[in-house]
């Protein structure tokens, strides 16, 4: 009997119903309020119905079907659970269920269910799997949840069995008053997982990109074991991870790009051992990635024995720092979409982050071969011809409704495209693996003409339809070595920098100067520094100031792809640009320049050592009619001495 109450919240009447949604994301993503947790590996949804006419009885007898089955083994906790409420006479889906929300459950006519969990945590090292039994009840909104290794003490989780449940309004949870607990559960029961399951059941769940519900969504589906994908990770970090951070040349945060690429790795490793599992394959799968980037992915994949290059218009710092004798394959070239751009020996193209190229990827392994699968993890949405996607369904965001359009497009290829979400630190981490065809390989002829006609269709603009009226019909338009969408234009082999930081240095002074004219015009003595008459200036829109600067410059501004506002905040000592207005940034003294943002950063940022300003010149001291209103002493900036 769960007689004692470890807390408990009162919930809004509304959100009752939202209990079984929070209750899912609490079950089957457990590492969400745990984060020594990688993940949940679900062993065991058995969703059954009481047995009549009493079924009061047989609940109170499923109330204590845990106890009976604690000690037993895992590969026959199935078996046992069957058999005991079969004894019990209540009926079961004869076939397992698996990735289904406890949400759809509990809307199916069911009693209730039993749910077998294995919490997989992060440090493989420090702590082993452990198995969380879970039983439900429908009616009474009652979860109980048992340790199923009562003998190892462990912090992933409650050693002493606790329950869910919602009663007269209130959400509480509870142990047994005949249970040793600890006070280390106890707190995290209190203060961590109510707070979650009220803030859960109160807040509308979030939906992911394509709109559905997060609750019910879980990461990693085409992976067949958690457990040797989460082992699979955690080699490849010790293998790759600290020794890229280490020696790191891009300008990007290494801890971002380097475990994102590590996490892709093993999600591919996994996809492609399951792959030759099923088919019987023993040698490794080739592959290509297009637009690799700083290859890292190559690097990695080729390390652990798949053949294969990466393809990008630019060299990265990166690529000469990979070891030679492993010989890592990436080529400088620019892919434009054509019967050149095919790779019939090649068993995968991978698409990771690969921009106007993404909606591409489907087409270009569907032409390759028969046999030519891919992985599409798309960030930026483009169109066949290089315009901006336009997004066609206003209740999804762009990323959203791109991915169901790169999906229509692999459906177009004949690819039975899947869906997975990975887990990586990004926001865009979902991808699409087509790995089957859903047409026999003698009908490849009438499908590349669907294919045809849809990137048609889809590059139909006006500057499109001219080019294929004065060159003839579509398929006279796409010759055997021409490019496959006549507008598609591939983009510089250098990047543009449109910060306005390669701007010539006297445009800038120039520009600097007009501005600051224009706002000491505006006369202000601020009460601090009506002492000295020191004038602050006064504040402009941008469009005033626009109108003052002359046309020469403005064009040299505008060559380098850069705008004023940018312009001045790159000059933020001393600009202050806020919605669309400009003022002179009045000088801070050297006690007001800590402050709470600072500080954050010196214990966010490892070893991280603040600017020395003293180094530098002030520029309203040297530049000022008025000089700098401060006294050396505490200007951050030089005056000179």
């Amino acid at each position: 009997m769960f007689d004692r109450t470890i807390a408990e919240a009162v919930i809004k009447p509304d959100c009752i119903s939202n209990f079984w949604q929070a209750v899912d994301i609490y079950l089957f993503k457990t590492h969400v309020v745990n984060k020594k947790l990688f993940g949940v590996k679900n062993v065991l949804i058995l969703p059954y119905k009481n047995a009549p006419p009493s079924a009061e009885e047989t609940f109170q007898a499923t109330e204590h079907l845990l106890d009976q089955i604690a000690e037993t083994e895992l590969d026959s906790f199935e078996h046992e659970t069957r058999k005991r409420l079969l004894c019990l006479g209540c009926e079961m889906r004869e076939e397992k269920v698996d990735n289904i929300s406890l949400h759809e459950v509990s809307q199916q006519q069911y009693d209730g269910a039993i749910v077998l969990n294995r919490l997989l945590p992060k440090n493989i090292n420090v702590f082993q799997p452990i198995d969380v039994a879970c039983w439900i009840d429908f009616r009474s909104l009652r979860v109980r949840l048992q340790c199923l290794q009562k003998d190892k003490v462990t912090t992933l989780f409650p050693a002493f069995p606790f329950s869910l449940q919602v009663t007269h309004g209130t959400l509480s949870i509870r142990c047994q008053s005949t249970d040793t607990v600890d006070e280390r559960s106890i707190y995290w029961l209190r203060e961590v997982l109510l707070e979650r399951m009220q803030k859960w059941m109160e807040s509308n769940i979030p939906t992911n990109a394509t709109g559905t519900s997060t609750a019910s969504i879980r990461s990693l589906t085409l992976v067949d074991n958690l457990e040797q994908y989460n082992c699979l990770f955690n080699e490849l970090k010790q293998k790759y991870g600290q020794s890229m951070v280490s020696i790191w040349p891009e300008c990007t945060d290494p801890q971002k790009f380097v475990f994102e690429d590590i996490a892709i790795a093993a999600y591919l490793l996994m996809l492609w051992r399951k792959e030759r599992t099923a088919t019987g394959l023993e040698s490794l799968q080739s592959f290509v990635d297009i637009g690799c980037g700083n290859g890292l992915l190559v690097y990695i994949l080729a390390s652990e024995g798949h053949r294969g290059y990466g393809i990008d218009l630019r060299k990265r710092k990166l690529w000469d720092m990979y070891p030679a004798e492993l010989m890592v394959d990436l080529r400088v070239e620019t892919i434009v979409p054509s019967s050149s751009s095919l790779f019939p020996d090649i068993d995968w193209i991978i698409g990771n982050h690969s921009d106007e190229l993404s909606p591409w990827i489907p087409v270009i392994a569907a032409r390759s071969s028969y046999r030519c699968r891919f992985f599409l993890l798309p960030c930026c949405a483009y169109e066949f011809d290089g315009r901006k996607y336009q997004r066609q369904n206003c209740a999804l965001s762009q990323y959203g409704d791109f991915l169901n359009y790169a999906a229509e497009i692999a459906r177009v290829c004949g690819f039975a495209v899947e869906t997975d979400r990975l887990r990586i630190p990004s926001t865009k981490r979902t991808c699409l693996v087509g790995s089957t065809r859903t047409y026999p390989e003698m009908e490849y002829e009438q499908q590349d003409e669907r294919v045809t006609a849809f990137i048609n269709e889809r590059s139909s603009g006006a500057e499109t339809e001219e080019k294929l009226a004065q060159n003839g019909t579509p398929e006279e338009n796409v010759p055997s070595s021409g490019s496959w969408s006549a507008g598609f234009k591939p983009r510089e082999s250098t990047e543009k920098v449109r910060n306005c930081t390669k701007i010539d240095r006297s445009v800038v002074d120039k520009i600097v100067a007009i501005v600051f004219g224009e706002l000491l015009a505006k006369r202000r003595i601020p009460a601090e520094f009506a002492e000295r008459s020191w004038n602050a200036g006064g504040t402009l829109v941008l469009e005033e100031l626009v109108k003052a600067i002359p046309q020469e410059l403005l064009v040299a501004l505008k060559a380098e792809c850069g705008g004023l506002q940018t312009l001045l905040r790159n000059n933020h000592q001393i600009f202050r640009v806020e919605k669309g207005t400009v003022q002179l940034r009045i000088p801070t003294r050297i006690s007001d320049t800590v402050d709470a943002a600072l500080a954050r950063k010196m214990k966010k940022v490892k070893n991280f050592k603040p600017i020395n300003f003293k180094q530098r010149i002030c520029w309203f001291f040297v530049n000022h009619p008025d000089g700098c209103p401060l006294a050396e002493k505490d200007c951050k900036f030089n005056h000179g001495s």
